[in-house]
């Protein structure tokens, strides 16, 4: 198994394979999946999709997933909890404001 530094490497292409150089597992894994690359390559070489297959493959995409409009109910929640915490900042403050202060003027 890789280290978890290689997985967030797996990402960055070239600085993966620069931490593989010093890591054995991960050179490893590489070498794995390099196999298997050349492997499934070789099995499909002659087989290739049917011209168009793509666009109608999009088009069924495009039917099956229709694109929803967002919701506005995590944006109405958000304007509910910032309100909550302003309002009860406005409340406490002024309540524990001369007790901060002195204890600040305490410590000068």
């Amino acid at each position: 198994m890789a280290c978890p530094s290689f997985a967030d490497l797996s990402a960055g292409g070239e600085s993966a394979l620069r931490h593989a150089t010093e890591c054995e597992d991960c050179r490893a894994l590489l070498e794995a999946l390099a196999g298997v690359d050349t492997t499934l390559e070789s099995a499909f070489a002659g087989i290739s999709a049917p011209p168009g297959m793509a666009a109608r493959a999009r088009a069924l995409a495009a039917r099956e997933t229709p694109l929803r409009r967002p919701s506005v109910l995590p944006e109405v929640l958000d304007f509910i909890g910032w309100a909550a915490v302003l309002t009860l900042a406005a409340v406490l403050i002024p309540r524990f404001l001369p007790e901060i202060q002195a204890m600040l003027a305490s410590l000068g």
